[in-house]
């Protein structure tokens, strides 16, 4: 009976002490905070740093639970910031200067890609803008560079210089390029270029790509939002989150293949050469001199003006009296 009895003490003070050892695990647990976090689009190489957060426990760190979820477009981004539906997204900052402009109440608060992914695939160089003229580019009939190249040629002393549009849908853009049908296509670095160098390669032909920000259409590529409320009320959650970001980015930028690999490891539909390739081109918009001149998710006053001004003449909105503080609020301190 007294062997019983010891036995059961001996279970009964195991079991509380192995409690007291669990309970600082739930209870860190318990305070992390749950967020979602939306990407601008379905899951690409371009939001792999999200899933090298994930992975390397950066959120975690910062105290959140991080659900990384896809949407639609930048659009639907900050309609859902802005109905409170998820804290964090990424959105393209002319969709985001357009709401502001229409009084929506969200802003940036950390340059996720400091350049536009946006410019023009071909098989030959074009070094410039005047070397468009008498070449055919295909881009859809809604598509924004139909919009944006015009203003670019204006800022190029080109304001005369007619354009060849080809109207045709993106999904046949690569196919009219290698039949020689057209010279050029509208193409994002990290999403188009991939897939059609995938097609070019294997028939000796080399892509190239010339990119809108080269040419003058000096904006911000994608920014992380938030909704002004939680700006206002909780800045240091934001910053938080803004740190614990910049610091998968710049994981990521150095192991590119090890963050290809994560990103297939939380997404096994996507493909390990495609995402690597996305992530690659990717950083050509992240990694540029002016981050490298001013650090990594910092927008200044001057750069955000210009945006303004840029997107107000493609969108043609009323920005006269829309303030770098209105689009972009300060989070990540200047080096």
């Amino acid at each position: 009976m007294k062997k019983l009895r010891f036995l059961s003490a001996l279970l009964l003070a195991t079991s509380l002490g192995l409690g007291a050892l669990a309970a600082p695990a739930a209870a860190q647990d318990a305070k992390l905070k749950e967020i979602t976090v939306l990407t601008n689009y379905t899951f690409h190489g371009r939001h792999s740093p999200f899933f090298v957060g994930l992975e390397k426990g950066f959120y975690r760190d910062a105290g959140f639970d991080a659900k990384i979820m896809p949407a639609a477009g930048s659009g639907f981004v900050i309609s859902a910031i802005e109905s409170g539906k998820a804290d964090y997204g990424m959105a393209d900052a002319g969709p985001v200067v357009q709401a502001v402009a229409k009084g929506a109440k969200v802003q940036g608060f950390l340059v996720f890609m400091d350049r536009t992914t946006m410019g023009f695939a071909s098989l030959e160089p074009y070094p410039d803008p005047a070397s468009i003229r008498g070449k055919k580019v295909a881009a859809s009939q809604a598509d924004s560079a139909r919009v944006i190249f015009p203003i670019i040629l204006g800022r190029n002393n080109l304001a005369d210089m007619p354009v060849d549009w080809q109207t045709a849908d993106s999904g046949v853009y690569s196919s009219l390029l290698l039949s020689g049908r057209v010279d050029l296509f509208t193409a994002s670095i990290d999403g188009d270029v991939p897939a059609l160098q995938k097609l070019a390669t294997p028939r000796g032909k080399k892509v190239y790509f010339s990119s809108f920000a080269d040419w003058g259409y000096d904006v911000y590529g994608y920014w992380m939002i938030a909704s002004q409320a939680k700006l206002k009320s909780d800045p240091a959650e934001v910053r938080r989150f803004a740190d614990a970001t910049s610091k998968a980015v710049h994981y990521a930028i150095e192991h590119p293949e090890e963050t290809a690999r994560i990103m297939v490891k939380h997404n096994t539909t996507l493909d390990y050469d495609t995402v690597l390739s996305q992530w690659e081109q990717s950083v050509k918009a992240i990694d540029t001199a002016y981050t490298r001149k001013n650090g990594y998710g910092v927008a200044t006053d001057d750069r955000l003006a210009n945006t303004i001004d840029i997107i107000g003449q493609a969108l043609n909105l009323k920005t006269d009296g829309i303030e770098p503080d209105d689009v972009f609020q300060h989070v990540v301190s200047q080096p």
